[in-house]
């Protein structure tokens, strides 16, 4: 038996594969039959106007696309592809429970018979009465005007349209508006939008089955120039007697502002007014650049006033404000250097004494200076010393910190030990 099964092998093998070559020559000679399947095939609706004519507005359900199998010559069904079918649901045969069957048809010809199935599906829809109104409309912008340039006015043509569609969705209307997009513009510019339905959470809302009486929004964006311009202060009328105005501080010293290039082009800057009549202190106000500026400008952003201070002292005294570059520095040692620990601290200085002495002092006239003699390297508390003109007295004392480190440390290597008074 044994000697049967390997008498030939070679053969027998050779044999079965040839048989099952033959076959497959055969099967494809004969085509047989295969089936296919093509889903979400989209359902296209017709006759709507059944609808609309009895004042509703329909929601789909199900049923807007459509699976479908089709059977035939593999030859045939392998060259199909889902844009050979049509799927129809035909509004005008609705049924009582609202639904419509749905019609599918091959648009490819075939010279044997094909079976095509879909189910026998069908299109259900919600039906509602159609509501309208007015809404007012809303431009919003995004993006980015060239530099320099502010928008305008935006005008929206027309600014009211009606709102035709189903009462579920009008219960999620808020409002209806525009998006303009700005694209480094730096002229004014007209451009046609859709109108977009949005919640009172500012989110789009679709536009399906909704009519609006107008497809489009024409809307107008002018474009303005802005240019920066230098604000100052005057300071009218005078302080009560015995007391004098020593400065005036205000902030901004500059604002930016837009208009038409004519009314940029004329005005150069704006100049604003105080009172400080009869002060016997320091006068405070926020004045409003509003009204200092000329027709066709406003100011850009919302800074739209400038603080005002004026200080007032009496007669007697003098107050000046001191850095360290105005501070001298005596015997500083042969191997060290020295520098203020707090390079950007400002000091109040007060001096008193007759008027005919204070009168036209400036800062220098204090003899600001430190002395050094004595000290090792390390950090120092010092008070500073003042050489003033006869009949000027000091009102307040000033002390500063100060580094002195051996020569040839560049990094800072130098112990610092606790501070000395």
């Amino acid at each position: 038996m044994k000697n049967r099964i390997t008498t030939n092998l070679f053969l027998k093998i050779l044999s079965v594969i040839m048989a099952f070559v033959f076959w497959l020559v055969i099967v494809n000679m004969i085509d047989p039959a295969t089936a296919k399947t093509f889903r979400d095939i989209p359902v296209e609706i017709l006759n709507e106007s059944v609808i609309t004519s009895a004042n509703q507005v329909y929601e789909i359900e199900s049923g807007d696309t459509v699976d479908v199998t089709v059977k035939g010559k593999r030859s045939f069904v392998e060259t199909l592809s889902p844009r050979d079918f049509t799927a129809v649901a035909d509004l005008s045969e609705l049924s009582k429970v609202n639904a419509v069957s749905i019609d599918v048809q091959l648009k490819k010809q075939s010279n044997s018979n094909v079976e095509v199935d879909w189910g026998n599906a069908v299109l259900k829809v919600q039906l509602e009465q159609r509501e309208t109104k007015k809404f007012r409309v809303e431009v919003t912008h995004q993006g980015e005007l060239s530099e320099n340039y502010v928008l305008g006015s935006i005008v929206a043509q027309p600014n009211i349209v009606e709102v035709s569609c189903g009462e579920s969705k009008f219960k999620k209307i808020d409002h209806v508006g525009v998006m303009v997009t700005l694209n480094g513009e730096s002229e004014d510019f007209e451009k046609q939008y859709k109108p977009i339905l949005y919640n009172k959470d500012g989110e789009v809302l679709d536009n399906d089955n909704v009519t609006f009486s107008n497809d489009t929004i024409k809307v107008s964006t002018e474009v303005l120039a802005t240019k920066e311009i230098p604000v100052y202060v005057d300071v009218e009328d005078e302080p009560s007697e015995g007391y004098r105005l020593v400065q005036t501080d205000y902030k901004p010293e500059t604002v930016q502002v837009y208009g038409s290039k004519e009314a940029l082009n004329r005005e150069k800057s704006i100049k604003v007014s105080i009172s400080v009549a009869g002060a016997k202190k320091d006068v405070e106000k926020e004045i409003d650049l509003n009204q200092y500026l000329p027709d066709g400008l406003s100011i850009v952003g919302d800074v739209s006033s400038v603080s005002v201070r004026c200080s007032i002292e009496k007669n007697g005294s003098r107050s000046f404000i001191m850095t360290p570059t105005d501070i001298a520095v005596k015997n500083l040692p042969a191997n060290c250097t020295m520098e203020f620990e707090e390079a950007d601290m400002k000091y109040s200085v007060v001096v008193t004494g007759q008027e005919e002495n204070l009168d036209g002092m400036v800062l220098k006239d204090l003899g600001a200076h430190v002395d050094l003699v004595g000290l090792s390297a390390g950090l120092h508390n010092l008070e500073v010393n003042f050489n003033l003109p006869s009949g000027v007295k000091l009102k307040n004392k000033v002390r500063v910190k100060v580094i002195l480190r051996t020569q040839g440390d560049t990094n800072g290597n130098t112990p610092v030990p606790s501070s000395t008074e």
